[in-house]
């Protein structure tokens, strides 16, 4: 018992944290003259632990949201080679590269005269720990080549960048597609159920996927005593949601519009990382949150002790 309340508890920390503003990864940029009107835009992260991103090109089992970096085409400016990248890439597992502490991006550039030119950049990021991955960050940015070096950092922003603890959390009914295409209603599952557990995630959230394993042993083993799963993928593309649902075995319920932090349902529902899941029972009162695992089985045994 004591394992699973520590176990809440830091989870209840990992949110707060999230919730007071605190971004893990700041950026550090500028230009360094390589050879005649020839520069290097250096793009420097710095990664708060416990977190970390990941590379420009996703890993081979699709897992972790890609870093992309674009610039500003103009007639002033040409673009030498591809964005490149130097970090650590490492896991414990081997299973996801990915870079903690720090990772330098770099882009070669030559401009066309000696006129100094202002480079506009975008960097869309995304910070993930063991437990959970906060919404994509992204960070736009106005750099002076060439001239009196001058950085604006223009409208940093953090897709689906909301206050958890604003407001009570309560189940409200939600309508999405299936994996066929059919719109279905979340409340023709939960008025059904005793308990039903409402799981948020998507396919390039590596701790998504393992808490996702983790629960399809405790979705055979309760689901004749009427306990159902709703899963609700915040991702984008349609092949990636179902190739995850796929390969990973989920047998129930699995929904979502596709448009990732940009749904309402994220609004609806206060999602500011994932996974987040709650229990509701069949009234719609939701009576537990944010568990997986030990805690989520222990849940399950008492509130189905009866049947």
């Amino acid at each position: 018992m004591l394992k699973i309340a520590w176990f809440v508890w830091l989870n209840i920390l990992a949110f707060s944290g999230f919730a007071q503003g605190n971004n893990p990864v700041s950026w550090e940029i500028n230009s360094e003259k390589i050879a005649d009107l020839t520069y290097r835009i250096n793009m420097n992260a710095t990664i708060k632990e416990p977190y970390h991103i990941y590379p420009q090109q996703s890993s081979g089992g699709g897992l972790g949201m890609p870093t992309e970096i674009t610039f500003t085409e103009a007639d002033g400016l040409e673009f030498i080679g591809a964005t490149s990248e130097k970090g650590e890439a490492t896991n414990a597992e081997k299973r996801v590269p990915y870079y903690a502490k720090g990772v330098t991006f770099a882009q070669v550039v030559r401009l066309k005269s000696d006129a100094p030119f202002v480079l506009s950049i975008k960097i869309k990021s995304q910070a993930c720990n063991d437990r959970m991955c906060l919404p994509p960050s992204i960070k736009r940015f106005s750099l002076t080549v060439n001239g009196d070096e001058v950085l604006i950092d223009n409208n940093s922003v953090a897709t689906g960048d909301l206050k958890r603890g604003s407001a009570s959390l309560r189940y409200e009914d939600f309508q999405m597609e299936d994996t066929a295409g059919t719109l279905l209603s979340s409340n023709d599952i939960v008025s059904n159920s005793k308990y039903t557990f409402i799981d948020f995630w998507a396919s390039w959230c590596a701790p998504c996927r393992i808490q996702g394993r983790e629960l399809i042993p405790l979705y055979d083993r309760y689901k004749s005593k009427g306990f159902q799963v709703i899963g609700v993928s915040l991702d984008t593309e349609a092949n990636k949601w179902k190739n995850a649902i796929k390969a990973d075995g989920y047998q129930w319920t699995n929904l979502s519009d596709l448009k990732g932090f940009e749904s309402p349902i994220v609004k609806t529902y206060n999602i500011t990382a994932i996974p987040r899941n709650f229990i509701v029972d069949s009234k719609g009162i939701i009576v537990a949150t944010d568990l997986h695992g030990d805690a989520l089985e222990a849940k399950l045994k008492e509130l189905l002790v009866d049947y």
